[in-house]
């Protein structure tokens, strides 16, 4: 990736040179076609797939590339482009999705427009399909030859298993390392792993190579300068907002991964309220954000992140949630609506080697599942992941312990019945709703529709936490008497106006991104009435959501193109 300071030098040397002597691998000259900005457009979109399935690289607009000359070179572009309309376009005309970053430089009076396209996971293609690949200077069509050799070398492409040949004790935090200590004393790693000398430990999971750091090395365990230096794109940032644009509090770092997860726990515990629950001579305490997935989000942040990307990872603490960005996205098929139970896929496989092998974290996929299981077996709300530009965002929202479902689920357990995640969410929902059925289960469990029979047959017949009404198409299930007992209280049904209205509209539109819906469908996801459902598409329609249809067949829809 060529900065913005290189291109300009390369730029000023076009009195001599033609810019054609100066393309590149990862560098590109495209003349602004003044007679079709739609056209523009497309070349952007074009050359955004060529240098992504290429490695990255940058691509500058409003420079003749087959002329000398310093004048006749410099076209510039509009004054008027628009860079994030730009953005958006090459965002939902690609597949997977990409994001560029523009730089922007002034020659001559004319402004010049540089993208830049930071290396993802390949292959991509337009959306209509279409597909090349940077090979030198040119971008050739993406062959199936092309493509199997992409792939073929792509476990080798991962960037923090890169080695840094420089002496790696001028590169250590000592108060790293004990973090990590810390953290396997706690998760009773190997006393054997424990009681050996830091360089032994290093060495012994991988971490140093040939005498050398890996990146993934660094990140885990550098001083916080020596990152910034070699890895500038690692950052952690922190803020207590006190509305969506005013925060009270704000800190950034370059941390270790370790102390900076202390950092953001350390913030985040000022204000995360306790609450104690008498039980005998014991009075536990649980907080409205778990420790279990306050940590696991955080740690699945740092170790999923694209880390050849600029961007922080970003904690934003409301009075009423929390908002956890991260930059990358989903990738080998995890989709926010699979996250669940997608079989697990790393970005950063040496990276997240070493932080499973330090106990941190677990390779098979648990740390979602513990991440929900945390909270649902409180009573709280689930997470809600949601993937919006090159970023994944994961909302928390701030929700009251339910002693009384906790209680549910401890006399379930005692009672020697397993209790998953996929239980614990249809419990939850029907906490706040009257009923059920065979499609919104699969929708909350994230299970096709099979599986949400099987788990609505197992909670009916083996756990007698509900019971079914009706038969064939029109059946649902509702809480059982069972259940109301276990409750321990006159329950009342609380209706889904409790649930914070930005998670129901990032939920609904999670899943027309998916799949259209009917009014009917979407009250029994919310517990809306048919007005209400109204109010909301209304609400959603600057984020692409339409009408189709008439009567009966009328369907609320996801259009990215509106």
């Amino acid at each position: 990736m060529r900065s913005k300071l290189e291109i300009r030098d390369i730029i000023l040397k076009l009195d001599h040179q033609m810019a054609d002597d100066f393309e590149a691998q990862d560098l590109d000259f495209k003349q602004w076609n003044e007679r079709s900005r739609e056209d523009n457009i497309k070349t952007m979109i074009s050359y955004a797939v060529c240098m992504a399935n290429g490695g990255g690289g940058s691509v500058v607009f409003g420079v003749a590339d087959k002329v000398i000359g310093l004048d006749n070179a410099i076209k510039g572009i509009p004054e008027d482009i628009d860079v994030s309309l730009l953005q958006k376009r090459i965002y939902e005309k690609t597949d997977p999705h990409l994001t560029p970053f523009f730089d922007e430089v002034f020659i001559e009076n004319s402004r010049i427009l540089i993208m830049n396209i930071f290396p993802g996971m390949p292959p991509y293609t337009t959306t209509d399909g279409a597909g090349t690949i940077r090979q030198g200077k040119d971008c050739l069509p993406f062959t199936g030859t092309l493509r199997r050799q992409m792939m073929d070398s792509s476990g080798q492409a991962d960037f923090t298993s890169e080695i840094i040949y420089e002496d790696w004790h001028n590169l250590f935090s000592h108060s790293a390392m004990e973090r990590i200590r810390e953290f396997m004393s706690r998760e009773r790693a190997d006393h054997n792993l424990l009681s050996l000398s830091d360089e032994d430990l290093l060495t012994s999971i991988g971490a140093l190579k040939e005498g050398f750091f890996t990146k993934g090395a660094l990140l885990l365990t550098g001083k916080p300068e020596s990152i910034e230096r070699i890895i500038p794109q690692h950052k952690w940032s922190f803020r207590k907002m006190l509305s969506d644009t005013d925060y009270s509090h704000r800190d950034d770092g370059f941390h270790a991964i370790p102390v900076a997860l202390y950092e953001l726990e350390r913030y985040i515990s000022v204000d995360n309220p306790m609450v104690t629950i008498e039980s005998g001579l014991v009075h536990p305490e649980f907080s409205t954000y778990p420790t279990i997935a306050l940590r696991e989000s955080l740690l699945n942040a740092f170790g999923h992140r694209d880390y050849r990307m600029t961007g922080t990872i970003l904690l934003k603490q409301y009075k009423d949630k929390l908002v956890l960005t991260n930059p990358g996205q989903f990738i080998g098929g995890i989709t926010p609506n699979n996250i669940l139970h997608h079989p697990p896929v790393a970005r950063n496989n040496h990276l997240m080697d070493l932080l499973d092998r330090l106990k941190l974290v677990n390779r098979s996929n648990l740390g979602v599942s513990r991440i929900f299981r945390s909270l649902l077996i409180e009573g709280k709300e689930p997470p809600i992941y949601r993937e919006i530009g090159g970023h994944i965002e994961l909302f928390f929202i701030s929700s009251p312990l339910n002693n009384s479902f906790k209680n549910l689920v401890k006399q379930m357990v005692d009672d020697g019945n397993h209790i998953d995640v996929d239980h614990l969410l249809i419990l939850q929902y029907l906490i706040r709703h009257e009923q059920i059925n065979t499609i919104i289960a699969a929708e909350v469990a994230q299970r096709s529709m099979e599986q949400a029979r099987e788990l609505l047959s197992k909670m009916y017949n083996e756990f007698n936490l509900v019971e079914p009404v009706g038969r064939g198409k029109g059946r649902y299930y509702t809480l059982s008497r069972h259940s109301y007992d276990l409750l321990k209280e006159n329950m009342k049904y609380e209706r889904q106006q409790s649930l914070d209205k930005e998670a129901v509209k990032i939920r609904i539109l999670s899943i027309l991104k998916e799949r259209p819906l009917s009014n009917k469908e979407i009250r029994q996801l919310t517990g809306m009435n048919s007005k209400q459902v109204q109010r909301l598409i209304t609400e959603l329609r600057p984020d692409g959501v339409e009408l189709r249809g008439k009567g009966p067949g009328t369907r609320y829809l996801y259009n990215p193109e509106k």
